[in-house]
């Protein structure tokens, strides 16, 4: 039996009401056939607007009932994977609101995308394009593909994450990034069902073999953008983001939104216009929306509930400073991100100890050089965990645990003068003690295990944050060599430390 629909968007929203109408327009007139919106504690009326628009035919519009004990986002998942209307679809793309597909070869459609994917292909792995401010201050309702067209370079490695284009599959589990599968850890049938897949990176390229069971981001040499993009509008503008900074995000990260994820991500670098060639089109499209006399009231009604929310932040105490704030933190360049201190998508326990070591006075930047150098060292173990599953050995999978603790240890003191490596913060973090002026661990204070690694250090998936590491000078003075007592190391490395 034929899919029932041939290109499906999954989405999940809150308060888009000033937007929606134009993501809309820009999906269906770039060719696809079916859109699937969740929404949840809507204000704006986006709930609204999605119920006409599902009367008129242009959207399916789905609520999100959240558990006290959920989160919206993976609920709305967990709910879209059993729901036929989402999966009954030849392609699948999740994205969300602040996300346009960006296809770069042909007319700019999904037809002349797919096209050129072989038919073997299983999803390509689409990388983002983060789009900054473009040097606007003030809040407006006009068009985001019109009004936001400066962006990140190619460079830009924070902005390396992925939203995939896939073609659904049995025992597939939903992600905000990318589908995996049920069981991959405990099952070798079903970790090597997602490795045998074909798996393309934007520029229509194999991807190695092993990003199809884990990968989220694009790497140097995976990065592919010649035929397709994802532009993430991302801070839009100053007052945009500060409306967004108070509204939270649909993972209910309330201080996601500050002045660091701005000096992250507000990336004005290159001109970026591709999708600017569909913006008579879509106007047009929007127009044919508008004709109805009740979507036209409930986007009214949207606009001038954030027009008033815009009116509210100006008259704050805090305006200025906020944007004073905002403003310098659009002056940090690429080459300063590892400066810049981002926590929220950091582990609690990392969180508790970034609060810790700024009572002792340690600078921000130092802290944030020390998470940057740090992070690398959590990747090569899940990524060897899950190839063990899949039933393939390659030349660098170590025998054991230990020496996949030794090893992940080693490249990291390899490639990093890392000023966090033998201290208590780092120790407390689990990252191994080496010895000085060399790549060998000692074991004395041993990696973390695995499921600690992966239970502690998933990174969650709206955020997209996964450092770089720079040079780094070392810590002077004694603490860089004290002792770590067992107490501040992690319960599953005093299971197993001396």
């Amino acid at each position: 039996m034929s899919p029932r629909h041939t290109y499906t968007i999954l989405s999940m929203m809150k308060d888009e009401g000033h937007s929606l109408v134009e993501w809309v327009a820009y999906h269906r007139h770039i060719g696809f056939d079916n859109i699937c919106v969740y929404t949840n504690n809507c204000s704006d009326g986006t709930d609204d607007m999605l119920i006409r628009l599902e009367e008129l035919g242009w959207v399916r519009h789905f609520r999100n009932e959240v558990p006290e004990d959920k989160k919206p986002q993976p609920n709305a998942l967990s709910l879209a994977t059993e729901n036929p209307e989402v999966m009954n679809s030849e392609w699948v793309l999740v994205m969300d609101a602040d996300e346009f597909l960006s296809v770069k070869c042909g007319r700019g459609w999904i037809t002349d995308l797919v096209e050129r994917i072989p038919p073997e292909a299983q999803a390509m792995a689409i990388t983002w394009r983060f789009f900054g401010s473009s040097g606007l201050t003030e809040w407006n309702p006009g068009l985001v593909i019109e009004n936001y067209t400066k962006a990140a370079p190619d460079k830009f490695k924070k902005g390396w994450g992925v939203k995939t284009l896939f073609k659904p599959f049995p025992e597939i589990k939903l992600g905000i990034h990318r589908p995996t599968i049920k069981k991959a850890r405990q099952s070798a049938e079903n970790a090597k069902i997602l490795f045998d897949q074909l798996w393309l990176n934007g520029s229509g390229e194999p991807m190695p073999d092993e990003f199809s069971l884990s990968g989220w981001r694009s790497t140097k040499p995976t990065l592919g953008y010649k035929l397709a993009e994802l532009n993430h509008y991302a801070t839009k503008s100053l007052e945009a983001y500060l409306l967004r900074r108070v509204r939270g995000n649909v993972n209910n990260k309330e201080d996601k939104y500050n002045a660091a994820y701005f000096a992250l991500f507000d990336r004005n670098e290159i001109d970026a216009t591709n999708a600017l060639r569909h913006a008579k089109a879509v106007k047009k499209k929007m127009a044919e929306i508008l004709s109805d006399p009740v979507m036209r009231k409930l986007q009214d009604e949207a606009l001038a509930f954030h027009e008033a929310r815009v009116a509210t932040l100006r008259s704050t105490g805090e305006y200025d400073h906020w944007l004073a704030e905002l403003k310098q933190a659009s002056e940090t360049t690429i080459d300063q991100l590892d400066e810049v201190l981002f926590v929220q998508h950091l582990p609690k326990k990392w969180q508790e100890k970034v609060k810790e070591m700024q009572a002792q006075g340690v600078p921000d930047k130092t802290i944030a050089k020390m998470i940057a150098a740090t992070q690398t060292a959590k990747k090569g173990e899940t990524r060897s965990a899950l190839l063990e599953a899949a039933g393939v050995k390659t030349p660098d999978t170590p025998p054991d645990e230990t020496a996949q603790a030794r090893d992940s240890a080693t490249e990291v003191a390899m490639s990093l003068d890392n000023p966090f490596l033998n201290t208590p913060e780092a120790a407390a973090l689990g990252v191994p003690r080496l010895q000085p002026n060399s790549a060998k661990v000692s074991l004395d204070i041993p990696a973390p295990a695995l499921d600690t690694i992966v239970e502690e250090a998933t990174v969650s998936a709206s955020n997209g944050i996964s450092s770089d590491p720079g040079i780094i000078a070392p810590v002077p003075g004694p603490e860089a060599e004290a002792a770590v007592e067992p107490e501040a190391l992690p319960e599953a490395a005093r299971k197993t430390g001396s």
